[in-house]
């Protein structure tokens, strides 16, 4: 694969892939909350998004769910989640890694 990817696609896809993710929603109590991507990490073939609840948010509501959406709202990655939110600052991980093949050869 070395030979027939260059490292400029791997960078485009990886970064067209962290291009997509505009934001994040959480549902907390039921109620869906929109929250905005605290940081984004890219090393090598891998994104990683947070998003990060305060400490004076959302203190004792259940948390269900993490959803990382595009531009249009659409949800492209959800996580389920089945926590009381207490008094501390909550840190919400999503993590991709690219994994590509191909192959060469005529006709």
């Amino acid at each position: 694969m070395a030979d027939i990817v260059q490292p400029l696609l791997l960078d485009n896809l990886i970064r067209g892939l962290s291009g997509y993710i505009t934001g994040a929603r959480v549902k907390i109590d039921g109620e869906q909350v929109d929250f905005p991507i605290q940081k984004t990490v890219i090393s090598g073939l891998s994104v990683r998004k947070y998003i990060y609840i305060t400490e004076t948010q959302a203190v004792g509501q259940q948390l269900f769910e993490a959803s990382l959406l595009d531009q249009y709202g659409n949800a492209l990655a959800v996580q389920p989640l089945t926590v009381i939110k207490n008094d501390k600052g909550f840190l919400i991980a999503f993590e991709f890694v690219l994994r590509l093949e191909a192959s060469s050869g005529g006709i």
